[in-house]
């Protein structure tokens, strides 16, 4: 197996199967690497596996400081100092130092957001004034929109949402949580991406509405993410997904009628996809076909 592969299918296994994916990690994942530019991939995905889907800080840490020690890693370079700063966040996140003192708002605001979601569900109190902190510093500061942080909060905001999202049940406090993390990202995202990123945090709002039980915010996202595929080009795949946010909140509220139609669209957008892209596509317009 060569490096790409073997990253490719950690992504695609990590939600499920986190634990066996950190194994992974250390081995075959350290044996197959051979060049730099392979070290940040897996350092972001060990940042994201130790801190939102495991919470084992001190296990994460020590993963990033042995990536920082290798051969590869030219010591003063831009890896080095990315792994320096997943560490942080790790750090920041777990509750075992808070290394912000003496960066300047930009790097601090970053090191926050990241924490933020690294922090996910395990901590949602934390997470929360995180998320808020770094918003805060980015507007109080007003910085730029090409800023690292403000794409770290755009990040943060999709990805704590998304974890939220799937928990099976949510308390009001992780309800709260995950509409203010799923507007974050639409906020930022709208600043940091183009387009697509933007319509696709519409989606997010959309989904994050229906698990918080409001389907007619969720109809009204979904709305405004087809409309957003529709000034730009309506590009097939983003229109396909765009309508099945739209389906799922008609259906939500009740709508057969509408809900219908929405299926008979879909499937014609369906058939106007790529040929590849219609393998893993076909699964959620047969979850609506009767």
């Amino acid at each position: 197996m060569d490096f790409d592969s073997f990253l490719d299918r950690a992504w695609t296994d990590h939600a499920e199967q986190a634990a066996a994916v950190a194994e992974r990690l250390i081995d075959p994942g350290l044996a197959l690497l051979h060049q730099e530019d392979q070290v940040l991939p897996l350092a972001a995905l060990a940042l994201h596996v130790h801190g939102q889907h495991l919470g084992r800080w001190a296990e994460g840490l020590a993963f990033q400081q042995r990536l920082a020690a290798l051969p590869l890693v030219a010591p003063e370079g831009a890896t080095a100092q990315s792994l320096q700063r997943f560490a942080a966040v790790l750090r920041l996140a777990g509750g075992l130092a808070d290394e912000r003192t003496g960066l300047g708002c930009s790097d601090a605001a970053r090191l926050t957001a990241m924490a933020a979601a690294a922090l996910g569900v395990h901590d949602i109190g934390r997470a929360r004034a995180l998320l808020e902190e770094a918003t805060a510093a980015v507007q109080a500061n007003a910085l730029p929109d090409a800023d690292p942080a403000v794409r770290a909060l755009a990040i943060a905001g999709n990805n704590l949402a998304g974890a939220l999202e799937d928990l099976p049940v949510r308390s009001e406090a992780e309800r709260a949580l995950m509409v203010l993390a799923a507007q974050t990202g639409r906020v930022f995202w709208a600043r940091a991406g183009s387009w697509l990123e933007t319509e696709r945090a519409e989606y997010r709002l959309a989904k994050t509405w229906l698990k918080a039980g409001d389907a007619a915010q969720a109809h009204h996202h979904a709305r405004s993410c087809l409309d957003i595929v529709q000034a730009n080009g309506n590009v097939a795949l983003e229109h396909y997904f765009g309508l099945e946010v739209l389906g799922l909140a008609q259906r939500a509220a009740g709508d057969e009628a509408a809900f219908a139609q929405t299926v008979v669209q879909m499937g014609v957008t369906f058939d106007a996809l790529d040929e590849g892209d219609k393998g893993w596509c076909r699964p959620t317009l047969a979850a609506f076909e009767p």
